[in-house]
């Protein structure tokens, strides 16, 4: 009889702090109640206030300067349905020291040679530039390493013809000005003789004039989820935005759709943006503050961190 005393006695003690504990304000599930769209930086904060309720929560930002003319924005936060996002973000204003050029195998105006975007901006460097950053960009045949649409580089047209029907292109002009444009708007500019560097993107243009455009008609899967490289300019022609989405882990960060890249190239302030290659191949590089040396900063999906072999590149360069 005593055992069974000791035994309801027992129990009621462990009710009792089960009782206290569901009642202590303390308790883990307050966590959801301390999640804020509050960012550390006036850069991060712009892009939750233009995401239009893209960005639910955010765990961390930081904004860094390359150099005059060039910023860095890391930033990880949860999407408006509760998953993980990795960002990184590049702001380029052009002038006549800052630039972007396109990357090729070794530096040389040829393609069909597969090599990461680290060499690719190392052998920039072994030759004199001042290469700052830099990611990857257009898409590719795998076995060829052909890139799918044109591909410019100072002025010398290394590839000339699409690969593909859906593919639009991103310019910059002889005077130092960005554009993203589709097929007929680059030969215009091809006609006039106003074309410096060009990779190309694929599937509908993201943004037109500041206007979010109809994915239904993309030729690829609009809401599917997967790595992403973007890049978007300002309505001038002289401010460059160039991102990257870490996907494909789920703790991490899950990737974006082409909706969610929307929502932010409209957050950075972009007017026109188009959608460069993903998946594997996303790849962000920037100079170390400290050793000056290049670092790889996100996290490309293959073999757990990875860098891929690809065809371009676009790289960031003081002049």
């Amino acid at each position: 009889m005593k055992t069974m005393k000791n035994y309801k006695y027992m129990i009621g003690l462990l009710l009792c702090a089960w009782l206290f504990a569901a009642c202590d304000n303390s308790n883990a599930f307050d966590e959801y109640a301390a999640y804020s769209t509050k960012a550390q930086t006036a850069w991060g904060q712009s892009i939750v206030e233009g995401s239009n309720g893209y960005v639910g929560h955010v765990k961390s930002d930081s904004a860094y300067t390359l150099a005059d003319g060039v910023d860095v924005l890391e930033m990880a936060f949860l999407a408006d349905d509760g998953l993980a996002i990795q960002m990184f973000l590049f702001k380029i204003e052009l002038s006549d020291r800052i630039t972007l050029r396109t990357t090729l195998a070794d530096d040389k105006d040829a393609v069909g040679t597969g090599q990461t975007i680290m060499k690719q901006l190392e052998a920039m460097r072994k030759n004199g530039r001042k290469v700052l950053g830099g990611t990857n960009a257009d898409f590719f045949n795998t076995t060829t390493f052909i890139p799918y649409g044109v591909c410019w580089r100072d002025g010398v047209c290394v590839k000339s013809s699409f690969s593909r029907e859906d593919c639009n292109v991103f310019v910059i002009s002889t005077d130092n000005e960005a554009f993203c444009l589709t097929t007929e708007e680059y030969a215009q500019f091809k006609a006039d003789g106003k074309i410096r560097e060009a990779v190309c993107g694929r599937s509908t243009l993201l943004l037109r004039n500041g206007v979010q455009l109809d994915q239904s008609s993309s030729t690829m899967p609009a809401a599917t989820m997967e790595p992403r490289t973007a890049i978007g300019v300002s309505q001038d022609g002289k401010t460059v935005y160039l991102m990257v989405v870490d996907g494909r882990n789920f703790y991490y960060s899950n990737g974006a759709d082409l909706y969610d890249l929307m929502n932010l190239m409209s957050a950075c302030g972009a007017g026109d943006a188009l959608n460069l290659d993903g998946g594997g191949s996303s790849t962000f590089i920037a100079k170390d503050a400290g050793s000056g040396e290049l670092k790889l900063l996100n996290w490309p999906t293959d073999k757990g961190g990875v860098m891929r072999d690809v065809a371009t590149g676009l790289a960031i360069v003081e002049q």
